[in-house]
């Protein structure tokens, strides 16, 4: 065997399992990318302190000068905005992360700890009498060997050729700008009648403005370029007042599925999913990279557990998934019930019948 654990994957949920695995077990780290790529998701609760202290990396992440989150401001179910501070929140304010910053100190960690990593794209994975073998588009058909799977490839994993969920059709249009003046540490939710939208300041000046509608409505092709975002969310009342006419020059820009989704099971013999390949969450959940660390130190433990021969370790995981999955998709549930003003919109009667 090349390795007891190949993982592919190595976002925010692979490189969380290779950094808490490979000090016990002989890890690799499979990614087409060599480097974090530039993606939106960049809020964190303030639990994720309690994660990140676990797992030895609140020290790195606090001297990393991520902006502290300390507010939510929305018009939701009603026009007037209303203001949820994190003063009440017993794990104390999130934070508004630089992404790719993030995400590249998770991947030095990992190798830090003994991982091997390589960059290459799985192209398949088979199953052999000893575990399974995976081929690596570089080199050309090279196959590693490993008794264990650790699927971390995203939402659109397709490497387990299982069945997947998905609720519902949404996208997210998105931009990101440099020279933008928002108010810091305080994110901006407003509803619409054929979606919301999600506004915030980030790291070094830029600002964050995406646009959430189902993929086959007319909004989700009239919002499709920069400036048509900008005009859409300049004619909404809290947004428009936020926005005003500065100039917005986006450095740049993105669209991509947001809808919930999870395979029939999270694991099945030697194969472990984590982060999105487990669930992906409706981003209004604001859970997505929050669940990414958590699944990713849960598959950790699973992995060990079972590499040393405990057969229940990957069930005692699924339960975990699938508990998490449930309470998400209740609050999700509650949370679009609350905004009744566009109840006959396509956008929120979907939602109202779930």
């Amino acid at each position: 065997m090349d390795a007891e654990a190949i993982i592919i994957g190595a976002g925010p949920a692979g490189a969380t399992v290779a950094l808490n695995l490979a000090p016990f077990r002989k890890v690799l780290l499979v990614d087409p990318a060599p480097a974090p790529e530039q993606r939106i998701g960049e809020s964190i609760p303030g639990a994720a302190r309690r994660l990140l202290a676990d797992m030895g990396l609140l020290d790195q992440f606090l001297a990393d000068g991520h902006t502290p989150r300390h507010a939510l401001r929305s018009a939701w179910g009603d026009p007037t905005p209303v203001v949820r501070d994190s003063i009440a929140d017993p794990d104390g304010h999130g934070w508004q992360i630089d992404r790719r910053l993030f995400e590249d100190r998770l991947r030095a960690a990992a190798r830090a700890r003994g991982a091997s990593a390589v960059t290459a794209r799985a192209i398949a994975v088979r199953r052999e009498s000893e575990g399974f073998a995976v081929t690596l588009d570089r080199p050309e058909g090279v196959d590693v060997r490993a008794r264990l799977i650790i699927d971390a490839s995203g939402r659109r994993s397709r490497l387990g050729a299982a069945t997947r969920t998905r609720r519902g059709k949404l996208s997210c249009a998105w931009l990101r700008a440099s020279g933008v003046t928002l108010p810091a540490g305080v994110v901006q939710i407003e509803a619409e009648a054929e979606g919301w939208w999600y506004c915030s300041a980030l790291p070094a000046g830029e600002g964050l403005l995406a646009f959430h509608t189902d993929s086959d409505l007319p909004a989700a092709k009239t919002a499709a370029t920069p400036r048509a975002l900008l005009r859409r969310a300049r004619a909404l009342p809290m947004l428009g007042a936020l926005l005003g006419e500065a100039a917005w020059s986006a450095s740049e820009t993105g669209y991509c599925a947001a809808h919930s989704a999870w395979p029939e099971s999270p694991v099945r013999e030697g194969w472990i999913a984590t982060g999105d390949a487990a669930l992906a969450c409706d981003p209004l959940s604001a859970q997505g990279l929050f669940n990414s660390l958590y699944f990713g130190l849960s598959a950790a433990e699973a992995a060990n557990r079972w590499l040393d021969g405990e057969a229940s370790a990957l069930d005692d995981y699924a339960r975990d998934v699938v508990s998490v999955r449930s309470h998400n998709l209740r609050a999700e549930s509650a949370w679009y019930a609350l905004e009744r003003r566009w109840a006959d919109a396509p956008f929120w009667k979907r939602r109202h019948t779930v």
